[in-house]
């Protein structure tokens, strides 16, 4: 897994489980709002870094003829991408974690990378692709 992910989900499973074991005592909310901050950069921080990994993947990917070795780079890269996803959504889909607002986002970034995945797997032949733009755009005029 890229060493980032590793280090964000270590991270916030640590802080999570920190909180979960915590006895909270009467009038502590201090503590639990400061779990809530780490845990909202935490989840932030990732959500840039899936940003960041599909932006470079438009460019050097899809925008770009890729050598096969960084194909394989790219390859590689997305197995865990999608891996880390997948286990943060596990991580924040569980009805105690403290910032259950992020479900949709991260469960939305997973959908784009496992369609990442399908694409890097499945490519749509050329005459597919011209069959889908003469129905998306069948006033167009094609060169």
């Amino acid at each position: 897994m890229h060493p980032r992910i590793v280090a964000l989900l270590s991270a916030l499973s640590h802080l999570w489980a920190v909180n979960a074991a915590a006895i909270p005592s009467e009038g502590s909310a201090e503590p639990q709002a400061s779990f809530t901050a780490a845990t909202h950069k935490l989840l932030q921080t990732w959500i840039a870094t899936c940003n960041d990994f599909r932006e470079r993947e438009r460019q050097e990917i899809i925008e770009q003829l890729p050598s096969p070795e960084r194909l394989a780079e790219y390859r590689e890269e997305l197995k865990w991408m999608i891996r880390g996803a997948r286990a943060l959504l596990n991580l924040v889909s569980d009805p105690d974690f403290p910032a259950r607002q992020f479900v949709a986002e991260i469960s939305g970034k997973l959908l784009q990378l496992e369609d990442s995945w399908r694409s890097l797997n499945n490519p749509m032949t050329d005459a597919e692709a011209d069959a889908f733009l003469r129905e998306a755009f069948p006033d167009e005029a094609r060169a």
